[in-house]
C-alpha cells in the first residue's frame, strides 16, 4: 500500500468510526487484494480466500470502535485474515483424506508439511504468531511495533521466542528443519 493509499485509507477508518457506514465499501476496496493474496497464501483455494476474507470484514464491522488507527487497522485485519485462514484449514485438516491420492496429500492438496507449518503457527500465543507472520511477510521491526503497539525491542524479543517456539512445534509434528 502506498501513502497515498495509507492516507486514504486513514481517513476513511475515521469517518467510518464516526459512523459513516457507507465508506466500508471503499475500505475494501483499498484493502481487499491484499488481504486476498494473503488468505490465498494460506489456503490455495480462490473461493476460501473469499470467504475469509469476507468473515474478515464482517468482523471488522463488529469491532470497529476497537481499532486505534490506520496502522492498527491494518495489523489488525492482516492478523485476522490469517487466523481466520487457519481456522479454516485446522477445520479441512479433519476432513477425510482421499484413499487413491499420493499418500501425503489431504483431499485439498495440501501436504504434510504444510499443515504442520500450519499446526505450529496454530500453537503460537496470538502475540508470537502475529509478530512473526509480519515478519515473514517483510514488515520490519519497526513497523511491526507500530501495528501492534509493542516497543522496537519487545517485538524483537517476541519474534526471537516466536522462532524457538515455532520451531519446537515444528519439530514436534516431525519436520527436522528450523528457522
Amino acid at each position: 500500500m502506498n501513502a497515498n493509499e495509507k492516507n486514504t485509507l486513514k481517513t476513511l477508518i475515521k469517518r467510518f468510526q464516526n459512523g459513516d457506514k457507507d465508506v466500508l465499501a471503499d475500505i475494501m476496496l483499498l484493502v481487499y487484494k491484499d488481504l486476498y493474496f494473503l488468505a490465498y497464501d494460506y489456503l490455495r483455494d480462490k473461493m476460501l480466500a473469499q470467504d475469509a476474507v469476507s468473515e474478515t470484514f464482517v468482523r471488522l464491522l463488529e469491532k470497529v470502535h476497537a481499532i486505534k488507527n490506520d496502522q492498527s487497522l491494518n495489523g489488525y485485519l492482516r492478523t485476522l485474515v490469517i487466523n481466520i485462514a487457519l481456522d479454516m484449514l485446522r477445520k479441512r485438516k479433519k476432513e477425510v483424506f482421499i484413499e487413491d491420492a499420493e499418500p501425503n496429500l489431504t483431499a485439498d492438496g495440501i501436504n504434510d508439511e504444510q499443515i504442520n507449518v500450519r499446526f505450529a503457527l496454530s500453537r503460537l500465543k496470538k502475540d508470537e504468531r502475529e509478530t512473526l507472520l509480519l515478519w515473514h511477510y517483510g514488515y520490519t521491526l519497526r513497523e511491526t511495533s507500530r501495528m501492534t503497539g509493542k516497543t522496537v525491542n519487545q517485538v524483537r524479543l517476541l519474534l526471537e521466542k516466536a522462532k524457538e517456539n515455532f520451531s519446537a512445534e515444528y519439530h514436534k509434528n516431525g519436520i527436522a528443519e528450523t528457522l
